[in-house]
């Protein structure tokens, strides 16, 4: 694929410098900056797996929050039973 883009002249010298530093030219520094941008997985991608295993628990928002509540009021009197 080729893509045609406007940038800025800083950034363009920007991008020369350190595709310079990389010892690379400047179309295949870009092509492997685009490639890991894109390799990683974006956020949907990553919590789909928590989401589905928190539906088939059938657990509702409230309930969490309430789950959540509890622990964290317990972990703040257990916090404060310590000695210093």
């Amino acid at each position: 694929m080729v893509l045609s883009i406007e940038i800025p002249p800083q950034t363009e010298a920007r991008l020369r410098r350190q595709a310079e530093a990389a010892g690379k030219d400047v179309r295949e520094y870009l092509s492997e900056l685009i490639a890991r941008a894109t390799a990683k997985p974006d956020l949907d991608e990553v919590l789909a797996p928590v989401r589905r295993q928190f539906a088939e628990t059938g657990i509702t928002d409230a309930e969490l929050v309430d789950d959540i509540t509890e622990a964290q009021a317990e972990y703040r009197a257990q916090s404060q039973k310590k000695p210093a």
